[in-house]
């Protein structure tokens, strides 16, 4: 009760802009959309600094994870975005751009830096530049990482298209220094197109990650993905998600040769102005028709338990607003923070907290 008062007495107005892997997330969307709008499209397609700008914003966790980000494990991060005449520009701090992560003790990027460039010229463009360096001379051997990665983007009209490229990834002297863990140049190409209400997008993933240890390793990952979304204002308070796309996975690794996943995820999701100051949304998603793996000894099996339902909200305080996942965490009797288990637990309201503040 203390806290709904607290809310209450505090927040005031719009609910116009939206941000955080949280509210993509709840919506069943991963960290970023092929199709709906939000302050994550950036990652994606730089030439959307056109659309979102003038704003700073914080995604709250721990400075410690620099290895992959999960709401379970978040990763802080942030940055801001601001209009400047005919352009916009950006900083973010944090963001860890790795495709493939480094095994064993080395070092994984830290201290990430990305620089975003856009404008308008007719056809919105954008321009990001992702990096990071690092270093660890304390030990017995010399540690080393560094990364360079560059994305472009364009909007025209209905029609969009990018492509981010990781240049460099590379970390060495894990316990030896002639051991070496190396990104290739990888790439994801990608774009979208909007007709009779539906955004239509594709993309293709691909990178590769050679290892030199005592033994050599290498892993392959490739992604094709097709599909369609939408969303429907079903009035002016809100609005229906809905998605079907298409994924197939190759992985290969020396240690469990090629893997082949392919699935039809469907998602459907819904988000509501609750009030003035509150927006509540949710979704639920699952493979439909088929969703299997086949081994590299050629036999297959179906991906279990695909059906995952999320929810989250944000608060809005004027131009400040505050994003969270909803019920993502079991709190023990000791308070302490499990996985998912579908429970409302007060004394975890809101997990993987955003805040935003816009102006």
């Amino acid at each position: 009760m203390k806290k709904t008062l607290v809310i209450a007495s505090l927040a005031v107005l719009s609910t116009s802009a939206f941000a955080s892997k949280a509210r993509m997330e709840a919506l069943g969307q991963g960290q970023v959309s092929r199709y709906i709008m939000d302050t994550r499209s950036v990652f994606l397609n730089p030439a959307m600094v056109n659309e979102q700008k003038n704003y700073i914003i914080t995604e709250w966790g721990s400075a410690q994870n620099s290895g992959t980000d999960t709401d379970a494990a978040p990763r802080a991060e942030g940055g801001f975005f601001r209009e400047m005449g005919t352009f916009t520009y950006g900083l973010y701090l944090g963001n860890n751009g790795s495709r493939l992560e480094h095994s064993n003790t080395f070092l994984d990027q830290t201290n990430a830096l990305d620089l975003f460039l856009g404008g308008d010229m007719g056809v919105k463009w954008g321009a990001r530049v992702h990096y990071a360096n690092a270093k660890d001379e304390t030990g017995a051997v010399n540690k080393k990482h560094n990364a360079f990665g560059l994305g472009l983007g364009a909007e025209m009209g209905d029609a969009e298209a990018y492509v981010n490229v990781d240049l460099a990834d590379k970390s060495t002297g894990e316990t030896v220094a002639s051991y070496e863990s190396k990104l290739k140049p990888s790439y994801t190409v990608g774009g979208s197109y909007k007709f009779a209400g539906w955004s239509f997008f594709a993309e293709y993933d691909m990178s590769k990650l050679n290892e030199t240890l005592a033994t050599a390793t290498t892993e392959k990952d490739s992604t094709i993905l097709v599909g369609a979304g939408r969303v429907h204002e079903i009035n002016p308070t809100a609005r229906l998600i809905t998605d079907l796309s298409l994924t197939m996975n190759t992985n290969e690794t020396t240690a469990n040769g090629k893997v082949k996943t392919n699935a039809l995820p469907a998602t459907l999701g819904m988000e509501v102005d609750a009030t003035s100051w509150l927006v509540l949304r949710g979704s639920v998603a699952q493979n439909i028709i088929f969703g299997e793996q086949k081994l590299a000894n050629g036999k297959k099996k179906t991906i279990p338990n695909s059906t995952t339902v999320n929810a989250g909200a944000t608060l809005n305080f004027g131009k400040l607003k505050v994003d969270g996942m909803i019920g993502n965490t079991a709190a023990s009797r000791a308070g302490t923070v499990g996985t998912k288990e579908g429970v409302l637990s007060t004394d975890n309201l809101l997990t993987r907290v955003a805040v935003s503040y816009w102006f």
